[in-house]
């Protein structure tokens, strides 16, 4: 009999810049499930604006912003997170 099927499954963790922000924060909220404006809650409790979807052939100006926030790097090692980087 199996009792747990998802026990070695990982939760999507996705690393993301909100507007103004200086440096990306971890969020279980899908990026494609949000619309720019919209407001999401990282790991550690900051509240993040979603940016604008960056045009087709330009690079995301959050793309040169690698500095992680190390609350949000603690508990995602904590919880065994999968991570994802992610740019819109």
């Amino acid at each position: 009999m199996v009792t747990d099927v998802f026990h070695d499954e990982r939760q999507d963790v996705f690393w993301i810049v909100g507007v103004g922000a200086d440096r990306r924060h971890a969020t279980t909220m899908r990026p494609g499930a949000v619309y720019s404006g919209q407001w999401v809650p990282s790991l550690c409790d900051v509240w993040l604006k979603i940016p604008p979807a960056t045009p087709g052939g330009r690079e995301p100006k959050s793309r040169a912003i690698t500095d992680r926030c190390e609350d949000c790097a603690r508990k995602t090692a904590e919880g065994d997170f999968a991570h994802t980087i992610w740019d819109f």
